[in-house]
């Protein structure tokens, strides 16, 4: 129902422009009195000249209720519902356009304001109801939005503080790491080079020894002594149960016709270095067995004492033991974990994996290994001190980031952050506010801004989602939202208005800055 003084209002109004057909209560001070001036102020007439049905004014403003002007505007005052403006050439066309059916000969048109008014009101109703409802969980939001924002505030404090500290102690250690790196690489570099050199002098004298065993197999081979080789010398050679070539070998330097004393003794020391190499193998797999074994009676002599220490403290009488059940348990009756030998078997199985390493490998001496120990442990030191500053600086980053996002003047907007809203429209639609967008798994634009409205004001009620996919032979794919107040978070509508340009309406609590008065609502009417 109307209020007493929007009703006296448009009572007056209705008396003044009840002889000027068409015109809006604004405006009917200009047509009062015996003249009457164009809205563009170029030509006066006699008052009689209104709604002649004659366009005399160029803007139409002459004709407000006849359809004489092609540019007039007639105004249907919709008493108890919404005053309406329409074209004047829609005036008297036989078709009802003001619920009023002023627009319309007398009595042709049956006036549906009240009807109209009343429904409207109901509908306000209901919004100024799930407004109340809206604005007061926007209240919700705003304290847990706040309080969040306060924790935020104290946890970047602390882990300032904290990675401040682990700086220090980062870099602390980054300079002792550098200390001990210096020297253990000298000597390194020390003792890569005596290596080197003690391996040109092994490796000269097991050349030596191949080429003397060469010498003396070519002897045996050298049947008659003269220094050649002949082919049938070569075929007896190779038949014999010790010879270091096989029939097919020197089958092979037969047909090649390649049977020179030169090409002979290096084939044959070929051989010999590998039995050497596979000698050589086998001594080193026999030598890391045997590490094996004494590790492993180490372990096993570490167990027995254990579980000697383990029977001594059940104390000398075996009537004080006892099981979890309440039972008693004899001494002989213990079963003792099988771990650690699974473990000690384990080594063993393992041997046949392990790569055989070569005996020529470079080992350091007890004063190398110790500074190359000191560097690796002030390295690990050092490693482990910037993962953790680096872990807390990253969240410390993330807090900072957080805390730079608008949530809106009252923190409103936060409760939204972490949540997604669906919307089915052809295609699903997914809104993540301050995230992302998207359409059936396609990205339709990341959180870009806040829009400000045409006046240069943020009112909180426009989003921008950038930078989505590439669109086919089209722009970059983006989202705007429109967010208005609603009682709970709904992802209302969404469309595609041009080529990959997304609209959404999204209602939220937080959109609810005020319910609308009922005298607002009266007045709209």
């Amino acid at each position: 129902m109307l209020g007493g003084g929007v009703v006296i209002l448009l009572a007056v109004f209705g008396t003044v422009s009840g002889s000027i057909r068409g015109v809006h209560p604004n405006k009917a001070a200009s047509y009062q009195g015996d003249q009457f001036t164009c809205a563009d102020g170029k030509q006066t007439f006699p008052i009689s000249f209104v709604n002649d049905d004659y366009c005399d004014c160029v803007d139409g403003s002459d004709e407000p209720g006849t359809a004489a002007c092609p540019n007039g505007s007639f105004y249907c005052a919709n008493v108890n519902f919404k005053g309406q403006q329409i074209a004047s050439s829609r005036v008297d066309d036989g078709i009802c356009d003001c619920c009023d059916g002023s627009d319309e000969a007398a009595s042709k048109c049956p006036n549906n304001c009240q009807q109209l008014g009343a429904h409207l009101m109901e509908e306000a109703k209901r919004i100024r109801k799930e407004q109340a409802i809206g604005f007061q969980q926007r209240l919700v939001y705003a304290t847990d939005g706040k309080a969040a924002k306060e924790r935020r505030d104290e946890e970047i404090k602390t882990f300032e503080a904290e990675v401040e500290e682990l700086r220090v102690q980062m870099e602390e250690r980054e300079t002792h790491m550098k200390e001990a790196q210096t020297p253990a690489e000298e000597a390194k570099e020390a003792a890569r080079e005596a290596h080197e050199a003690a391996e040109a002098v092994r490796t000269a004298e097991t050349e030596e020894v191949i080429r003397g065993e060469a010498e003396h197999e070519y002897s045996l081979l050298d049947a008659d002594g003269d220094g050649d080789v002949t082919t049938d010398e070569l075929l007896s050679y190779a038949a014999g149960e010790e010879s270091l070539l096989s029939p097919e070998q020197v089958q092979a330097m037969v047909d090649s016709g390649e049977v020179e004393p030169s090409a002979v003794i290096d084939l044959i020391k070929d051989k010999i270095r590998d039995r050497h190499q596979e000698e050589k193998k086998q001594r080193e797999e026999e030598a890391r067995e045997e590490k094996l074994l004494r590790e492993a009676a180490a372990k096993r002599k570490d167990l027995g004492e254990t579980e000697k220490r383990e029977e001594e403290n059940m104390g000398e009488d075996d009537e004080e033991v006892w099981g979890e059940d309440g039972k008693k348990i004899e001494k002989e009756d213990i079963d003792y974990e099988e771990e650690d030998y699974e473990e000690i078997d384990e080594d063993f199985d393992d041997i046949d994996d392990i790569e055989t390493k070569e005996s020529s490998e470079l080992v350091y001496d007890a004063a190398t290994q110790k500074l190359i120990d000191i560097y690796e442990e002030a390295e690990k030191l050092h490693k482990e001190a910037k993962t953790r500053h680096d872990s807390v600086k990253r969240q410390l980053d993330d807090l900072r980031k957080l805390n730079d996002m608008d949530f809106g003047p009252d923190q409103e907007f936060f409760a939204l952050k972490g949540q997604c809203f669906t919307v089915h429209d052809k295609y699903l639609y997914k809104l993540c506010p301050f995230d992302k967008s998207d359409q059936g798994g396609t990205l339709i634009g990341r959180w870009g801004h806040w829009e400000v409205d045409s006046d240069g004001v943020n009112r909180y009620n426009k989003m921008k989602y950038t930078n989505g996919n590439s669109c086919w032979q089209g722009p970059v794919r983006s989202t705007a939202v429109q967010l208005v107040c609603g009682p709970e978070n709904k992802l209302v509508k969404a469309s595609e208005p041009a080529k990959c340009e997304y609209e959404y309406v999204f209602a939220t609590p937080a959109a609810c800055t005020k319910v609308q008065d009922e005298t607002e609502i009266h007045d709209e009417l």
